[in-house]
């Protein structure tokens, strides 16, 4: 029937609300499953399987709400065609506080770690930390909360949250004052959640949190979309300096893989589990949310 509307905006109106009904009483099951044929076997049996929970609900019914602010849409629209020459469009969004993103549920990051609701450690950084909406999630389960951020509007919202931000360089070089000078001076869980395919150099990004992370003891958490498409906003061609190398397939398992056997294990990571998991935006006129396939992966150092 849309196809039929000549109407631009009742047409995006009407698929919109197409959209809202085709997601609103779903569980999502296909969000959260894995193939396991097209995964190696060393891989199988350290899948975790996911679930939509009510965290992941709600914000999915806070989509559906917002979706209905017509006028709201109108002015991030009028907003971001004015600063778009000047600003990019992550620093937009924090300005006018659009696009909140969501990855994990408290109790689906708790499950990750494998551990219950009365973890508590010590030092968590949060890379790339954006509006600190998916930091919130973590934040609780540590006694010190440090994040990193490139864009400037963004690291206003994430002080508003009260969280320590440290200079996107030099970010590894805090660690050395966090412990006793008798104890090694590392973070305990480093997360790194849609960065590694959105910065420049994401290999030297691997070692340098490699370095960062406590010896031993120290867990990575790696979220990356997948199948892989390296994009790097603040480049001029938008292309990365270091090329991740994994193998041409639309097929996200096998890349899986890929990342693994050929930019993981050569970093000295291992994988202690890996979970599928749906990287979720906050939507806009035509959509009440949009979505990509997320592998949020658990890694230790291999030295």
């Amino acid at each position: 029937m849309g196809e039929y509307i000549r109407s631009p905006l009742i047409r995006l109106m009407y698929e919109k609300l197409e959209h809202q009904n085709k997601h609103l009483n779903s569980n999502h099951d296909n969000w959260y499953d894995c193939r396991s044929e097209y995964v190696d076997f060393e891989f199988r049996d350290i899948f975790i399987q996911s679930y939509q929970d009510e965290e992941t609900c709600k914000f999915l019914n806070n989509c559906y709400m917002k979706s209905d602010w017509l006028f709201t849409h109108f002015y991030h629209a009028i907003v971001k065609a004015a600063l778009t020459w000047f600003m990019t469009s992550t620093s937009i969004n924090g300005l006018v506080g659009r696009g909140s993103m969501f990855v994990f549920s408290s109790a689906q990051f708790l499950h990750l770690l494998n551990v219950n609701e009365n973890f508590k450690s010590d030092c968590l950084l949060d890379l790339g930390a954006g509006d600190g909406n998916v930091t919130l999630k973590m934040s609780p389960y540590f006694k010190r909360v440090y994040v990193t951020e490139i864009s400037p509007v963004m690291r206003w919202r994430l002080s508003k949250h009260g969280f320590s931000i440290l200079d996107v360089d030099s970010w590894e070089l805090i660690s050395k004052q966090l412990d006793s000078p008798e104890v090694p001076s590392h973070f305990d869980v480093i997360s790194c959640l849609n960065l590694l395919d959105r910065c420049a150099a994401p290999i030297t990004l691997l070692k340098r949190i490699s370095q960062a992370l406590k010896p031993v003891t120290g867990i990575l958490i790696l979220g990356i979309v997948l199948p892989l498409k390296q994009y790097v906003e603040t480049t001029h061609d938008q292309r990365p300096n270091e090329i991740l190398d994994i193998v041409d397939s639309e097929l996200w398992e096998v890349q899986l893989s890929s990342l693994i056997k050929n930019i993981l294990k050569p970093a000295n990571f291992n994988v202690l589990r890996w979970t599928r998991l749906p990287y979720l935006c906050e939507g806009d006129f035509s959509k009440s949310f949009y979505y990509l396939n997320e592998i949020v992966l658990v890694l230790q150092t291999t030295i």
